[in-house]
């Protein structure tokens, strides 16, 4: 049996577990949450993951010379050479090599590897959660597919699992779909464009434009509810919304031409974005025949943490 740690870093929560591979399959034999706090700063934070680290591994009885390795997924762009953040919207975590720090402090010599944290999603969600599933219905095995994990949470980000590997790019910039832009005049992003997916796909990209629309201010899951009771903006906000996503998912297939693409965060636990998606979508693919899987995952909310433990034995160089 081989034990694996991952920490899942997010702008509010981080979590850690310890995942036990064996012929059997892969099981989570210890876990916790906590919050960030990123509002301490660097210093404090790093503290609270060493703290984290040291429960769960308690927790499993187990000793830190056991792990076979540990990855830790991070809200950002992530440079495959160095490992560094290199941009994102928990800014703390830039440009610190978070692998040699833990090293030094844990006195850990196994490797460490460190990724984005929707990289770590669509991993898990490909080999562990609705990938394995999709699999099996195709008698063949996850590490022979094409995926794409896409998360609709505060942010959109993304994940392309590649035959059982995340595509990094040449600076860990691949898998920034949230930044492709559907409406050259939409709405401003901060990342500098206009109309990016992010800003109509995203939590706070539906009540932004929700506001400045209607004058009117919910929380993205209001909205959803508003439809549910026939109130007739928000459902003209739900046809707006499933317009720009089936936009986002065709400009994804034809690029990509995956085997299924998996939704994860926030937005993802909405039914209604899900009716009629796929046959909208498959009309519209450039490869007439193309018809992948649309799913919602399997492995909720915990999948980043599961794939940062998966990551670094597959991802990354020993260090």
């Amino acid at each position: 049996m081989k034990l694996r740690l991952g920490l899942d870093i997010g702008g509010t929560k981080m979590e850690a577990a310890i995942l036990a591979t064996h012929p059997e399959g892969n099981d989570v034999v210890a876990r916790e949450r906590i919050p960030t706090q990123r509002e301490e700063g660097f210093e404090s934070v790093f503290k609270r993951m060493l703290d984290l680290i040291a429960s769960v591994i308690n927790q499993n009885g187990t000793d830190i010379g056991e792990l076979k390795s540990i990855g830790v997924g991070l809200p950002g762009a992530v440079d495959p050479k160095t490992q560094k953040m290199l941009n994102g919207n928990t800014s703390l975590f830039i440009g610190h090599d978070l692998a040699s720090l833990l090293k030094k402090a844990l006195n850990y010599s196994g490797p460490i590897g460190i990724a984005n944290d929707a990289n770590c999603f669509a991993l898990a969600e490909a080999m562990l959660g609705v990938g394995k599933k999709h699999a099996e219905e195709q008698r063949t095995t996850p590490e022979k597919l094409t995926s794409i994990g896409i998360i609709l949470g505060t942010g959109v980000g993304g994940g392309l699992i590649v035959e059982g590997r995340a595509l990094e790019g040449k600076s860990g910039g691949a898998g920034e779909i949230g930044h492709t832009q559907l409406d050259p005049n939409g709405p401003e992003c901060f990342c500098g464009r206009r109309g990016c997916a992010e800003t109509f796909l995203s939590g706070k990209g539906l009540e932004s434009w929700y506001a400045a629309r209607y004058k009117e201010q919910y929380f993205a899951m209001q909205i959803f509810d508003r439809a549910l009771m026939q109130d007739k903006k928000a459902i003209e906000a739900l046809e707006i919304y499933r317009k720009y996503l089936d936009q986002f998912m065709l400009n994804l297939i034809n690029f990509f031409d995956p085997d299924f693409l998996v939704l994860g965060g926030g937005v993802s636990l909405q039914p209604a974005i899900y009716e009629g998606l796929e046959e909208r979508v498959w009309k519209k693919t450039f490869i007439p025949y193309t018809h992948p899987r649309i799913y919602q995952n399997m492995l909720g909310d915990s999948a980043g943490v599961i794939g940062a433990a998966l990551i670094s034995p597959l991802e990354k160089a020993h260090r």
